[in-house]
């Protein structure tokens, strides 16, 4: 397995809290896929706007070290069972700063849309894109007025 590379050591470790207490568990969706979702989200931060890929790093030391200030809790994210780091994340989803919301939000999205696109995820939930594909253009190409545009050739 490569290392992210646009992520810091640091971060990665603190994604990686994220990550394991954010991602969907049972029903099909307990497949050791956290390093894969790790590194689809590292792929995709180049692509971000400048302001969000120079706030994330700051935005996960806070996720990092907010348990103190915010849940006077002397721990870190990262050193939190699994169940405790999502009850904590949901606490800043539950906030009224909205900055706290939305550093959450942000980072849930990320984590979702690699974590679904996944191909063992993609098979757990029986999506098969190669099939809906041939089946979409049959479908088309059965609505289509065969007298008026001469389709199929």
């Amino acid at each position: 397995m490569s290392a992210p590379r646009h992520l810091s050591p640091s971060s990665a470790a603190i994604l990686r809290a994220v990550i394991a207490a954010i991602r969907p568990r049972g029903h099909g969706f307990d497949q050791p896929i956290d390093e894969d979702v790790l590194l689809e989200v590292d792929r995709c931060l180049p692509c971000l706007p400048a302001l969000a890929r120079a706030a994330l790093p700051l935005g996960l030391r806070l996720l990092e070290w907010g348990p103190a200030p915010f849940f006077r809790r002397f721990t870190r994210l990262s050193a939190m069972p699994r169940d405790e780091a999502r009850a904590y994340l949901q606490g800043w989803l539950d906030s009224r700063l909205a900055l706290r919301r939305l550093l959450v939000h942000g980072l849930r999205a990320l984590v979702f849309l690699a974590f679904y696109q996944h191909p063992s995820v993609l098979r757990a939930m029986g999506v098969g894109w190669d099939r809906r594909l041939a089946e979409t253009v049959r479908l088309r190409a059965d609505t289509l007025d065969r007298e008026k545009y001469g389709y199929p050739r």
